[in-house]
């Protein structure tokens, strides 16, 4: 039925939020220990931080950059940004993808459309993309990827998708678009004409054309 496949990461593939909680929690921590910080305004710092980059760098790889995030709350605690930031940057992302993997579904659905064509389409930055990519074994299946940093937008902005296509080779009609984002995946997959399959709770379901709603990768099947 299709030809290729374009496919979400974070959060589709795998469940991202708990991850994320590890891993900031263990950030939190190790700073609470080294500099006998309260926890309360280590996390206040931590929102603080993050709420900055998104406002500066809005609609843009940056604003997902924990680098960023790091060097921002380590100068809101006014501890040196310049020796810690890259410490707590690694720290976090080294707990995240020590826990990363696959969800069953994901393995059921590579295990039935992995030989067709794949390509990533994902914000966020390069870097860290191709480290989940080595760590999920992602390789094994897609052949491609586009980050938004590599495309200097976001997701639904239409160039995102359009990248994915030429990477591929194919045309709107030819392939569809898998992922739990229904403003980011699905509806800017669906201005450019591209079926999609939008993984979210069922209690979120609709009913359109062009939208095939589940709430496990391996309900997906043509």
């Amino acid at each position: 039925m299709y030809k290729g496949i374009l496919l979400d990461i974070d959060n589709t593939l795998y469940a991202y939020e708990p991850l994320q909680q590890v891993a900031q929690a263990t950030v939190f921590e190790f700073v609470e220990n080294e500099f006998a910080l309260d926890i309360a305004k280590i996390e206040k710092a931590f929102k603080q931080a993050k709420l900055h980059v998104k406002q500066n760098t809005p609609e843009t790889a940056s604003s997902h950059n924990r680098l960023l995030y790091m060097q921002n709350f380590c100068e809101i605690l006014q501890l040196d940004s310049l020796s810690l930031s890259m410490t707590l940057y690694n720290l976090y992302w080294d707990t995240f993808l020590s826990e990363l993997s696959l969800s069953n579904g994901a393995v059921t659905f590579f295990q039935r459309y992995g030989h067709l064509p794949i390509c990533l389409v994902t914000d966020l930055t390069a870097h860290i993309q191709h480290r989940k990519v080595e760590k999920l074994e992602l390789s094994r299946w897609a052949n491609y990827m586009v980050t938004s940093e590599e495309a200097g937008c976001e997701k639904p902005h239409p160039f995102m998708f359009q990248l994915a296509l030429h990477k591929l080779g194919l045309q709107p009609k030819d392939v569809c678009m898998i992922g739990d984002s229904f403003k980011k995946d699905i509806q800017g997959a669906q201005r450019l004409g591209i079926d999609a399959f939008w993984l979210a709770p069922k209690d979120q379901h609709i009913q359109e054309t062009g939208i095939t709603c589940i709430t496990d990768l391996e309900e997906i099947q043509w």
